[in-house]
């Protein structure tokens, strides 16, 4: 066989704009083989690839010359204290690593109102407290993030140490540097982009029963880090050519006016981008937007594209999605040809049509976007959901999700919650637990009470339901020796006793009420007294209470379901998956 030497023709490679929804946002690929008598084998395109270069949604788009350089997650890391362990931390800490925790401890303390002077101990000497432990903390931070943008961090004890565990412990301020592995047991850092605090947490199910085993010496902390400088975000043209990048440029600042110009052509190759403020919560979906963009905006042009991308919107085989985005890009000269759109008798064309129609503000886009969330057999019923969230403005998509929440399926309840979550809705009840600790949610339903535990994105505790007390006989012991509840069926209050393992102390027996919210506020507020003396919050984290709920509901001294968070297959990657949710460690009663 001859030896073949791969020459690249004039299009651009095939290139995925990962993490952009459900867009297939791609280049047109095509390659040339050449062997060594110089006789060319055209290997052509494939055909899916070229199907979409001919799509009414792909011509003439900002995304046929661009493609996003900069989307790939970046790494973060450092070492870090986590205090609050009782007699579980470890005093061992190599040298290099304690002095940099020492600086570390000693520029982030006027930030924090600090442990420092709670405890009267010199950075040296709280390393050195068994009621400490050295960590290593690591991060991803999203692409396209900004200023001040939450990430889940991972925290796993120093190798070597003699830590024990990890749980009830809270992460002191730390520093995260860009950070990539270069080989086995070799890695370098650069600059400091992010840091790092707050309550860890541990899975506390297993340790009820039922749950698969878990290491005491690994925890996350959700929502732990947070960027402190924007991520680097640009287009890169397949063509340099300084005039198309301006045109890119005004194409974007033009659709996307704020108070400061959100693109800006660099070179001939480059178009830096910054997420608008409006999309900080949503830039998956800008970045597809933007190469979801048509350059021309002649009417004329904006008006036949919406109809040929209507059309289009029908054949089986057409990117539904990026049309979907197109239409939105076109703004309101797409308005007039999605009501029929959205009264199609295909699912994928009434969705997608609706989900346009709802991003420009379209009332009657609620409409077919509800018809697919109350239907049991739509293949987008939770992208529905989803997108019902994100109808603000709309008061007709808060009746629907509050409706859904009265669905006899568990996860289409919880994803109406998580919609309501988005649009700030006021049918909530929410309270915040604690300075920095979770949130309480109570949402009345007609169901089965349901309580809900987040474990990403946010530290959440959701009451679905009405009627909400604990039922005696009850008693609970936390696994870990830090508090009990006990009550007789005689009793009028829990009895709640919080023990300290550090010093082998207990308190004084706290009364505690038996209805629900007000117990698990007491249970997770900040230890406080009122001005009778009574206690106003025992300061237990947010593992333990959710760890509590789930005991107390599978012993039924809570009459409700216990429900954690848990990803859905149909929302995360769309029809044509397996329906269902995967299998979980933590367990679902």
């Amino acid at each position: 066989m001859s030896n073949l030497i791969i020459k690249r023709t004039e299009w651009r490679l095939s290139r995925p704009a990962g993490g952009v929804g459900c867009c297939a946002l791609l280049f047109v690929a095509s390659c040339t083989l050449t062997d060594r008598s110089n006789q060319k084998i055209e290997l052509g395109v494939d055909p899916a690839v070229a199907s979409l270069a001919q799509s009414a949604a792909f011509r003439e788009t900002i995304g046929a010359l661009t493609y996003y350089d900069g989307l790939g997650t970046l790494s973060v890391r450092g070492y870090g204290l986590v205090m609050g362990l009782g007699k579980n931390g470890s005093r061992e800490c190599p040298s290099a690593v304690r002095d940099q925790l020492v600086q570390s401890i000693i520029k982030m303390q006027p930030a924090t109102g600090t442990p420092l002077e709670t405890k009267q101990l010199r950075p040296e000497q709280l390393i050195g407290d068994p009621d400490t432990a050295v960590v290593i903390v690591r991060g991803e931070i999203p692409p396209g993030a900004v200023e001040g943008t939450r990430f889940d961090v991972s925290v796993t004890a120093l190798p070597g140490t003699q830590t024990r565990s990890l749980r009830g412990g809270r992460l002191f301020p730390c520093e995260l540097e860009v950070f990539r592995e270069t080989g086995p047991g070799r890695s370098i850092s650069g600059r400091i982009v992010a840091r790092a605090s707050g309550p860890l947490f541990l899975n506390p199910f297993s340790e009820e029963g039922g749950g698969a085993a878990i290491n005491p010496l690994e925890a996350v902390i959700i929502r732990g880090g947070r960027a402190v400088q924007p991520r680097d975000l640009r287009l890169v043209l397949g063509r340099p050519s300084y005039a198309m990048a301006q045109r890119v440029q005004d194409r974007i600042n033009t659709r996307f006016q704020t108070d400061r110009k959100i693109s800006d052509a660099v070179s001939p190759s480059f178009v830096e981008l910054r997420i608008p403020r409006d999309f900080h919560g949503d830039t998956a979906h800008f970045l597809g937007l933007v190469r979801a963009l048509f350059l021309s905006t002649d009417p004329s042009f904006e008006a036949s594209r919406a109809r040929a991308l209507a059309d289009e919107m029908a054949h089986p085989a057409a990117p539904h999605a990026l049309i979907s985005l197109a239409l939105e890009g076109l703004g309101r000269n797409a308005l007039p040809v999605l009501p029929t759109l959205y009264a199609h008798e295909r699912d994928h064309v009434s969705f997608y049509a609706a989900a346009a129609g709802v991003r420009l503000g379209d009332h009657v886009a609620v409409d077919a976007l509800s018809k697919q969330a109350h239907d049991s057999r739509s293949p987008y019923r939770f992208q529905a959901i989803r997108a019902l969230g994100s109808a603000r403005g709309m008061a007709n998509a808060g009746h629907d999700l509050r409706e859904l929440l009265n669905e006899e399926d568990p996860r289409v309840q919880a994803a109406a919650y998580e919609a309501l979550i988005d649009r700030d809705d006021p049918y909530i009840r929410s309270t915040e637990v604690g300075r920095d600790n979770f949130r309480l949610d109570v949402v009345p339903t007609r169901r089965e009470n349901m309580v809900y535990v987040k474990r990403t994105e946010s530290r959440r505790v959701a009451l679905l339901g009405d009627g909400w007390r604990t039922t005696p006989p009850l008693h609970y012991s936390a696994p870990d020796g830090t508090f009990v509840l006990d009550a007789h069926p005689e009793d009028r209050n829990v009895t709640l006793l919080r023990i300290i393992p550090a010093t082998d102390t207990r308190s004084p027996p706290i009364s505690a009420p038996f209805e629900l919210p007000a117990l698990v506020s007491l249970l997770g507020c900040d230890p406080e007294l009122d001005a009778g003396g009574s206690a106003m919050g025992v300061g237990l984290d947010y593992a333990a209470v959710a760890g509590a709920l789930y005991q107390l509901c599978h012993d039924q001294s809570i009459n409700a379901h216990f429900v954690v968070e848990q990803p859905n297959v149909a929302e995360l990657f769309g029809p044509g998956k397996p329906a269902g949710r995967p299998e979980s460690e933590l367990p679902v009663n």
